[in-house]
Parts: structure tokens; C-alpha cells; sequence
């Protein structure tokens, strides 16, 4: 497994573990730690390399086995299961965030972001069905 965290190091950075770090959101303390194998490579490092790498294959990562990219076909599929997860909060989308979204391709918006953007998505569906409710149980009056 360290090696094949080194190949990615290599792969995203060109070898600068720094860099690489940063890229992280991790110490460079951190990572060499994680390099040597001091404490073994947990789930939680491994979840964010591939969050942040989508194009990294998990087998390969986990297992060694096949290669380190998965194929660009692989890749566009994930990429577009992103997207269509992400369309149904558009409506609740902020204009940067639609900017990222559309202009940018970004699709690793953190767990808080969604979980916000569901929890504002709820409300606004719960405001129209109640709206809904209160229209559909009006008495209309008659015209003569």
C-alpha cells in the first residue's frame, strides 16, 4: 500500500509529498507517517485519496491488482453519476456553487455542503406540498 500511495504522490504532484499534502488537507507529518506505514493506512485516508482521484482505481489501491488509472470510460461514468447526484440541488445552489458545478466540473463538494443542501431542498418541498394541501382543501365559491 505505501507504494502504491507513493505512485499516486508521484502521479497528482510529481513526487512533491508537500504538495501533496496540501492537496490533502493533510500534515506533511501526516503523510510520511502514512508513507513509512507507521500505524498501518486506516479506511479514512484511503476514502479521501479516492474522493479526491476518482480516476484512481480502488482494486489497484486496495488490492494492487489491474492498473492505477481506471479507463477514461470508467471515469466519464462516474463523473456523470456525480453530476446527475448533484443536479437535484440546483435549485437550492448557491450562484458560486452552480459556477464550481457547471464551469469548473467540480462534483467533490464535502458531505456538510450536500447534507445543507438536502436539509434546504426538504424545506422548500415541504413548503410547496403544504401549499398544495391548503389550496386543494379551499372551499371555492360558486359563480351564479
Amino acid at each position: 500500500m505505501n507504494n502504491r500511495l507513493r505512485q499516486i504522490i508521484e502521479y497528482a504532484t510529481g513526487g512533491n509529498q508537500t504538495e501533496f499534502a496540501a492537496l490533502m488537507g493533510w500534515s506533511p507529518q501526516y503523510l510520511s507517517r502514512l508513507i513509512l506505514g507507521q500505524g498501518g493506512i486506516g479506511i479514512r485516508p484511503i476514502v479521501a485519496l479516492l474522493e479526491k482521484f476518482p480516476d484512481i482505481n480502488a482494486r489497484w489501491l486496495l488490492l494492487g491488482e489491474g492498473s492505477m488509472l481506471t479507463s477514461a470510460v470508467d471515469a466519464a461514468k462516474e463523473h456523470l453519476r456525480q453530476l446527475l447526484t448533484l443536479e437535484q440541488y440546483l435549485p437550492v445552489m448557491t450562484a458560486e456553487e452552480i459556477h464550481q458545478l457547471t464551469v469548473e466540473g467540480r462534483t467533490d463538494f464535502p458531505a456538510e455542503t450536500i447534507s445543507c443542501w438536502q436539509q434546504q431542498l426538504d424545506k422548500k418541498n415541504n413548503f410547496i406540498n403544504d401549499a398544495i394541501k391548503r389550496s386543494s382543501s379551499c372551499s371555492h365559491p360558486t359563480v351564479k
